[in-house]
């Protein structure tokens, strides 16, 4: 079998290195394809945009004060709070009876509770939830971009 590939490669010199030029070129198109279009795992949802986090990061012990702080609230009957990213999301559950103007209050009171720095990095999101007569509602969320002082809140 050896002798007869050799045989071929021999007379066909010219066509069989056209094919395993074009070989060749496919397979660098493709990777060159992938590392273009398809970035790393760890890159994929943000890019390069987190590569100074470590500087202004919201560690665990933060959230963990902030959420006491929040929880010990007056109308606050629950709170969540996440990190993704460069996002930080607050869920809070009010007690019935508070108006929107009492939870944008709160919700700037909250603010407070995060350092300058980190306000000054992240995006903060506040989201109200509200349940009266059995039905849920969400009558408040707040926004607020980094680099910015003030929240933009939407009322429902």
């Amino acid at each position: 079998m050896l002798p007869k590939i050799k045989k071929f490669i021999m007379e066909n010199k010219k066509i069989v290195i056209l094919v395993s030029i074009i070989l060749l070129a496919i397979i660098l198109l493709l990777v060159l394809y992938k590392s273009l279009f398809y970035s790393n795992a760890e890159k994929a949802v943000y890019g390069d945009r987190l590569r100074d986090i470590k500087k202004n990061e919201y560690t665990k012990e933060d959230r963990v004060e902030t959420y006491n702080k929040v929880s010990e609230m007056e109308g606050v009957s629950e709170a969540k709070i996440f990190v993704k990213g460069r996002l930080i999301k607050f869920y809070v559950t009010f007690n019935d009876g508070l108006s929107a103007d009492d939870i944008k209050n709160k919700f700037n009171e909250m603010l407070t509770f995060i350092e300058e720095d980190v306000k000054g990095y992240y995006d903060v999101t506040f989201y109200a939830v509200q349940t009266a007569e059995g039905k849920t509602k969400y009558p408040v969320i707040g926004y607020k971009q980094k680099g910015r002082e003030l929240i933009s809140f939407d009322t429902f």
